[in-house]
């Protein structure tokens, strides 16, 4: 399956889908139109049968630079008193990552290429797998924008711990790809030019696995976070009982018996 877009790039590689946020010029930053094509591919991607796996990267230097400055300018922005139209109670956060975690259940891998800030670290972040090119730098920049952080207070401290979570947020500072690989904030490095192949290769292993299997464990990883050791493994029982009606893990099972 194919689609066009005007800020992204999005196709099929066999089992593997790859969207490319494709407005180099500005580092891939997020505009109204990016957000609403960004939330589209994701709930296409969710609803093909044939996509497995789901690889995001960025065109040019950028992963992605975040949001737009005058489109949280335009978030924040109260309106005048004698204003008729109210302010939005809460005020929106997160909402790009929340869509990704809330529609897609398929592995999700970012292939980090370059600069990752903002709404564009919470993309990352939100992706189940971070790969990362040894031009990578993930900068926390709501500090220096006078802004709360949104979706890395939950992310950050579960992904790299509650100390340097709070340090990074905190310091606003940046972190290149050597640090990110040390404080496990990705799984690997890999040279620039790499990249693409190394994503590749990684959602190409994945998608072998059957689907179902896949679906299930992504939700029972995601729902232990919030449960018990019991309540986990009577989830697993459940979630292999239904995975069982699929017959995808007996077929599995004896393609693996007839091997040996």
């Amino acid at each position: 399956m194919s689609q066009e877009f005007k800020t992204i790039i999005y196709g099929n590689i066999g089992r593997v889908t790859r969207l490319t946020l494709n407005r180099p010029e500005k580092l891939n930053a997020i505009d109204d139109t990016m957000m609403a094509e960004l939330k589209t591919a994701f709930d296409i991607c969710q609803a093909d049968d044939e996509t497995r796996v789901l690889v995001i990267t960025g065109m040019g230097r950028g992963f992605c630079s975040g949001e737009e400055v005058d489109r949280i300018i335009k978030v924040f922005t109260k309106p005048a008193p004698s204003s008729e139209v109210p302010l939005p109670t809460p005020l929106p956060a997160g909402a790009l990552t929340r869509h990704l975690v809330d529609r897609v259940e398929k592995p999700v891998i970012a292939a980090v290429n370059g600069v990752c800030c903002g709404a564009g670290y919470g993309l990352a972040l939100a992706s189940d797998i971070r790969i990362a090119a040894e031009t990578a730098r993930f900068v926390h920049v709501y500090f220096r924008r006078a802004l709360i952080p949104s979706c890395n207070t939950w992310f950050l401290p579960r992904i790299i711990g509650l100390g340097p979570a709070i340090y990074h947020i905190f310091n606003a500072d940046e972190i290149d790809a050597a640090e990110a690989l040390r404080l496990n904030l990705v799984s690997k490095v890999v040279p620039e030019a790499e990249l693409p192949d190394a994503a590749m290769e990684i959602a190409e292993r994945i998608a072998k696995v059957p689907p179902t299997t896949v679906k299930f464990t992504k939700r029972a990883i995601y729902k232990s976070l919030g449960q018990s050791f019991t309540e986990s493994m009577e989830y697993i029982a459940y979630a292999r009982l239904l995975a069982a009606t699929t017959g995808e893990t007996t077929d599995s099972l004896q393609a693996f018996k007839d091997k040996s």
